[in-house]
């Protein structure tokens, strides 16, 4: 069965540079135990039921706090996520760069771990939780999120604009410009430019531009017709089909038909991209 995800637009304008879009998945009753892909973004969950929330991983199970995130990962780790009873969750996705002006920690301190808000010193997320759980609907669950979340960007430090300038260009260029070509065309050093991404993105450079071209190409996998690999491969700027597989195994734990058939990750089920 599957459970679409809503997404809701991010109203206050300070918020607008720094979260992608708002999203909500609520079911009654369900038994999950889902697949963990690498995202490309962070996204802020809030448990809003008593259905607790569990994070298997290589076939241990540790229980979530009630608000958790995923840093981002830079290959599959055979992690599940587990719920079964009711599911009541309000996410936030953050814009890749965007998530270090909230916690102000080197968003590569969370690389490959999910972690819970407190656990990371984000002492307000409780007391926000608590809030959204009384609140009577989702338009004021929002007002109370987007006001909390502007208070901290009030109080913090911002992403600087010329990083995310540099973010943009290397994510919208050409796929076989190598890092320190870009660096040359951008007057920037190799060092400065990993430093800013362990920093802001918490991937290296590379890893986030290979990432990115993954769910670029899962993407399509996902809601287009694609008979043959080797003109997905080619559309996303992989060098042949089996540099594809190879790269899609890295992420995804498995080969694009293989992916598909099992369809049991939270991409599929949520479909969150």
């Amino acid at each position: 069965m599957e459970h679409e995800i809503i997404k809701y637009h991010v109203q206050h304008p300070l918020l607008k540079n720094y979260i992608k879009f708002f999203w909500e998945l609520h079911i009654e009753k369900t038994q999950l135990n889902h697949k963990i892909i690498p995202q490309r973004n962070i996204n802020l969950r809030f448990n809003l039921s008593e259905t607790p929330h569990y994070v298997c991983l290589n076939g241990k199970d540790h229980l979530l706090e009630d608000v958790y995130f995923s840093g981002l990962h830079d290959h599959f780790r055979n992690a599940h996520l587990k719920l079964n009873g009711k599911v009541d969750v309000l996410g936030v996705c953050f814009f890749p760069e965007c998530f270090f002006p909230f916690l102000k920690i080197p968003v590569s301190e969370f690389k490959n771990k999910v972690l819970g808000a407190i656990e990371v010193g984000f002492k307000i997320a409780d007391t926000i939780n608590e809030r959204l759980k009384d609140a009577p609907d989702v338009a004021a669950r929002l007002e109370i999120l987007e006001n909390e979340l502007a208070l901290l960007l009030y109080n913090g430090n911002h992403t600087p604009e010329s990083f995310r300038k540099l973010f943009n260009a290397l994510k919208q260029s050409d796929n076989s410009l190598q890092i320190y070509e870009f660096c040359q065309r951008n007057n920037i050093g190799m060092r400065k430019l990993e430093r800013m991404y362990n920093k802001y993105v918490g991937l290296s450079a590379n890893t986030y531009v290979t990432l990115n071209r993954f769910h670029n190409s899962l993407n399509r996998l996902l809601y287009n017709d694609y008979s043959r690999l080797s003109d997905l491969a080619y559309d996303n700027d992989y060098f042949d089909q089996t540099h594809f597989i190879k790269e899609f195994k890295r992420y995804a734990g498995n080969t694009p038909k293989s992916f598909i058939h099992q369809n049991d990750s939270i991409l599929q089920i949520g479909k969150l991209t």
